[in-house]
C-alpha cells in the first residue's frame, strides 16, 4: 500500500504498522490525509494478511498535532457537511481488527480524536493529549465531544474540551484515557506485545466481541444481550471454537484459522 501521507509496514506476524508521515507538519491532518486514513482501514478490514493495526506518528515531535490549520482557515459551513475526519474515524471504530494507537508525543485536536477512536492507546512518557479547539472558536469536530465522555466520563471530558486542559501520558493512564505509559524507546515494543497477545486469541471471537462492545454504547441492555446470545451461538458453530476448546483440553496452544 502506497500513500502520500502514510507509511505502511505489514509483517509476517500479521501486525500492520501505519505511520502518519508528515513530520514537517508535525503530522497534522489534511483533507487528503483523512481520506487516505479511511482508505487504509477499509483495506485492512478485509485483508487476510492483517490481524492487528498499530497507528503511530513519524518523528518524536507529534503523534498527530491536529488539523492542518491552513486547510481549516478557508473552510465554510457547507464544506463541513462532508466530514472526512468523522468518516475516517468511524472506519477505524468499525474495523473488525483491533487497533492500537501508539501515541509517541503530542496528540492534539484531531490527533486526540484519532487516538480515542482506536481500541487501545499506549502512550509514551512525553505524550500529551488535548482538545484545544474551543480556544480557536470551534469545537472538536471528529467525534471528540462524543467518544471522550464515554471513555473517561463526562466531568473529565468537560475538563479537556471546555477548559482545554492537556493530559500527560501518566495521567492518561490514571483517568482511563490510555492503557499504558512507557518510555519513548519502548513504545512500539509495548504496542507490539499487546498486539501479539491478542493475535493468540480467536480472530472471529475478537471481531465479534469488538462489534458487540461498540454496539453496547447505543443499544439497550435487552437488545445488547440478545445480540450477544446470537453471536455466542454463531461462534459455537465455528472451527475456531472447536479448536479453542480442544487445544485447552489437550493442553496445547491453539491454531486458529478464522473459520
Amino acid at each position: 500500500m502506497t500513500y502520500q501521507n502514510y507509511l505502511v509496514d505489514v509483517g509476517p506476524d500479521k501486525i500492520a504498522l501505519l505511520t502518519v508521515n508528515r513530520p514537517e507538519k508535525r503530522n497534522a491532518m489534511s483533507a487528503e490525509a483523512w481520506r487516505e486514513l479511511e482508505h487504509f482501514f477499509a483495506w485492512a478490514d478485509q485483508a487476510p494478511e492483517v490481524g492487528m493495526v498499530i497507528l503511530t506518528g513519524a518523528g518524536n515531535k507529534a503523534f498527530i498535532a491536529g488539523a492542518d490549520l491552513n486547510s481549516l482557515a478557508g473552510r465554510r459551513p457547507a464544506d463541513c457537511l462532508k466530514n472526512a475526519a468523522q468518516s475516517a474515524l468511524r472506519r477505524i471504530e468499525r474495523c473488525a481488527k483491533p487497533v492500537i494507537a501508539a501515541v509517541n508525543s503530542y496528540a492534539f485536536g484531531g490527533g486526540c480524536e484519532t487516538a480515542i477512536a482506536c481500541d487501545f492507546r499506549v502512550a509514551s512518557e512525553n505524550a500529551v493529549f488535548a482538545l484545544p479547539e474551543t480556544g480557536l472558536g470551534i469545537i472538536p469536530g471528529a467525534g471528540g465531544t462524543q467518544r471522550l465522555s464515554r471513555l473517561i466520563g463526562l466531568g473529565r471530558a468537560k475538563d479537556m474540551v471546555l477548559l482545554g486542559r492537556s493530559v500527560s501520558g501518566p495521567e492518561a493512564v490514571r483517568i482511563g484515557l490510555a492503557t499504558a505509559c512507557v518510555p519513548q524507546e519502548k513504545l512500539l515494543e509495548e504496542a507490539r506485545q499487546m498486539a501479539a497477545q491478542m493475535l493468540k486469541r480467536g480472530p472471529l471471537a475478537l471481531q465479534m466481541a469488538k462489534h458487540l462492545l461498540q454496539a453496547s454504547l447505543s443499544s439497550s441492555e435487552d437488545v445488547g444481550l440478545l445480540m450477544e446470545n446470537m453471536a455466542f451461538g454463531a461462534l459455537c458453530g465455528t472451527q475456531d471454537k472447536r479448536e479453542g476448546v480442544m487445544s485447552f483440553l489437550e493442553k496445547r496452544n491453539p491454531s486458529y484459522q478464522g473459520k
